[in-house]
């Protein structure tokens, strides 16, 4: 892939940049559970493309199952992850990979020069998730996204062969929002497993105890901090959306759905009064289709010379 700069090349080097996940959907087949705020592998999408998305997306979530088990089995998640990251390593040292989810990704990593570090981010994402339970900053949780969600779009990217440093950086915008609005929607579900994601600087600033988190209904001071939440999140996603116009034919119908997922999210959000907790706000299929249909005819092509 002549686009993709040489520093993505290295397969344990760093790596630029994950599209957000939603919720636990069909890995097999994404787009039939309605909870997932956005489509992973369209059906119109070329049997190739479909398949690699697919696989990237069968191990964000392997990795994410992985991680979410019950606090009492922490230690037993640990060494799973180090298992997967063993054989994602095996991979490309031409070892034997016993994680057969890992072993789908040959093909695409053979073919697309695929990196090692954004699969690996995963595996340290959901470590951090065994040990941190809070987040003190909004940086700090920002810098907790660039492992749990930037590293899925720089995987679609690549899938594509679209992977230059700009576009890795918008979709490290479009990535993190997603990340955090999936957040916003879970709050409850969170705390009840143990975790907070919103900002303890927040919950200072607006004056919302942490118990208030397991409550049935929002405060009012819980719903305004949902509505800033939201609204940094969505700045976030606007912000990386003219990605879209650098992106040319199947990339752009693909990446312009989680663009539309993300905006219809926060519409969601929105619509729910920003109160998480008395039902989880998620879109409807026919609302994110409408959303993806408006992205794809707001963007903007960029000139000739600055596509790759």
């Amino acid at each position: 892939m002549s686009d993709r700069p040489d520093s993505l090349h290295s397969a344990d080097g760093p790596a630029m940049a994950r599209f957000g996940l939603g919720g636990a959907g069909n890995a097999a087949d994404p787009w039939s559970k309605a909870a997932e705020n956005f489509p992973v592998a369209l059906r119109v999408l070329p049997v190739r493309i479909r398949q690699d998305l697919e696989a990237v997306y069968r191990y964000a979530r392997h990795v994410d199952d992985i991680g979410d088990v019950a606090p009492a089995d922490r230690s037993g998640v640990l060494d799973r992850l180090a298992g997967i990251e063993a054989d994602v390593r095996a991979l490309y040292h031409g070892d034997r990979v016993n994680d057969p989810v890992v072993a789908d990704l040959a093909s695409l990593v053979a073919r697309q020069r695929v990196p090692a570090d954004p699969l690996l981010r995963l595996v340290e994402a959901n470590r951090r998730d065994q040990r941190v339970h809070r987040y003190e900053t909004f940086a700090d949780l920002l810098d907790y996204c660039h492992y749990s969600a930037d590293p899925v779009g720089e995987l679609v990217l690549l899938v594509f062969g679209r992977a230059t440093a700009e576009r890795v950086r918008r979709s490290n915008q479009i990535c993190t929002a997603l990340q955090l609005l999936e957040h916003w929607q879970d709050v409850g579900e969170d705390y009840r497993r143990g975790r907070i994601y919103l900002p303890q600087e927040d919950l200072r600033a607006f004056s919302v105890a942490e118990e208030e988190l397991g409550r049935p209904r929002a405060s009012e001071a819980l719903r305004a901090l949902i509505a800033f939440e939201t609204a940094r999140a969505r700045n976030l996603l606007e912000a990386g959306a003219p990605l879209l116009g650098t992106l040319p034919g199947w990339a752009r119908v693909s990446v312009a759905g989680y663009v539309a997922g993300g905006r219809a999210t926060c519409s969601a959000l929105r619509r729910a009064g920003y109160d998480p907790l008395h039902r989880v706000p998620r879109p409807t299929s026919p609302v994110i289709a409408g959303a993806w249909l408006r992205s794809m005819l707001g963007s903007r092509r960029t000139p000739a010379g600055r596509r790759g």
